[in-house]
């Protein structure tokens, strides 16, 4: 039964959370973290196997990766801009991936974490299909990978804009870098929910961070193993 009703089912949870979301402004209220929860919570309470709601949203998931080579367009929109600020952007996401694998190696050597864990968490800031292989070329564990791409994603789209107006991060490149850059995809669309020009900045963050990482990745956590061990 559930096979039949995850496209509605899916589709309702959003355009309700949409509209609360809408109505209220707040934080908690996300597109994607509340049917996310809801749809896991109705699996548990139907005892449905997920791999039978993942074939029923099959079509969803064709459309979502039509909808990524759409961020193309405003990349396209935004190309003279992009061409005359590609070294600071270059070198923005270059530290973004220094800083973001470099820390966590960082943190774990302090808490003496297993390397795998480690590999596992490292990548946590690209998407979802880059992290996985990347962990996994280190030793890491795919799925943890995955999960934690999910959640920090989330994290960023609840509270990447908040967070850099706090910062007086005002600018919209420069949001729109911070959020491809650390909140891949999920942050992507949140950007490009702001505005044309964040959502493209956001676009082109997510894919040189992406390729950035897997460049990156293994070279640090392989100095970390050496000067650790």
């Amino acid at each position: 039964m559930m096979f039949w009703l995850a496209i509605p089912v899916t589709v309702l949870f959003y355009l309700l959370t949409r509209k609360l979301a809408r109505r209220w402004h707040n934080l908690l209220i996300n597109p994607i973290l509340i049917p996310a929860l809801l749809v896991i919570g109705l699996l548990l309470a139907t005892n449905t196997d997920p791999s039978e709601y993942e074939a029923g949203v099959k079509p969803l998931s064709l459309l979502l990766e039509l909808t990524v080579v759409a961020f193309a367009l405003p990349l396209y929109q935004q190309a003279a801009k992009i061409r005359s600020r590609l070294k600071p952007i270059l070198l923005c996401c270059g530290l973004s991936v220094v800083i973001s694998v470099g820390t966590t190696l960082l943190i774990g050597g302090m808490i003496h974490a297993d390397p795998s864990l480690l590999a596992s968490v490292s990548t946590k800031s690209v998407t979802t299909p880059l992290a996985m292989s990347v962990s996994e070329s280190m030793g890491g564990i795919p799925a943890i990978a995955a999960g934690l791409v999910i959640i920090v994603g989330m994290m960023g789209a609840i509270a990447g804009f908040p967070i850099l107006r706090l910062a007086g991060i005002h600018h919209p490149e420069a949001q729109g870098l911070a959020m491809g850059a650390s909140a891949h995809a999920i942050g992507t669309g949140a950007a490009a929910e702001a505005g044309n020009v964040q959502g493209a900045f956001a676009s082109l963050a997510m894919v040189v961070c992406g390729v950035m990482t897997a460049l990156l990745a293994p070279p640090l956590f392989y100095l970390y193993l050496w000067l650790t061990g």
